[in-house]
């Protein structure tokens, strides 16, 4: 089984990267990949707990279904901070941590990374 590292820089809003990362996800898992996210920048509103959008996908929603599924989620501290996001923030499930000590490990352990940025 190979390890796929998704980097998302992109708000939940912004554009359609997080519609990629969730599809790109979910193929991944379905093939059996293990697969780790690393939030970063506005990437981070991903893991915010109680996103409701109304004309848009719920990609929290998909992200907490596909982390019952084995995903590994994790946003950057340092990001949160900036953006105003605290621990306890984040759906159960999710992680707020750090490039040192996530980050760094998931580029060690994966077999591909892929970045979605803007």
């Amino acid at each position: 089984m190979s390890t796929m590292l998704i980097q998302i820089r992109s708000g939940t809003m912004m554009n359609m990267d997080t519609n990629v990362l969730v599809k790109l996800a979910q193929a991944a898992l379905d093939r059996g990949h293990a697969v780790k996210v690393f939030a970063y920048g506005e990437g981070i509103s991903a893991l915010k707990d109680g996103q409701d959008p109304k004309r848009f996908p719920n990609v929290g929603g998909i992200l907490r279904e596909q982390i019952s599924q084995g995903l590994t989620l994790v946003a950057c501290e340092t990001c949160c901070h900036a953006r105003g996001m605290r621990r306890g923030e984040e759906f159960e499930g999710s992680k707020i941590g750090s490039m040192t000590n996530d980050l760094s490990v998931f580029v060690s352990e994966c077999d591909r990374m892929v970045t979605l940025a803007r």
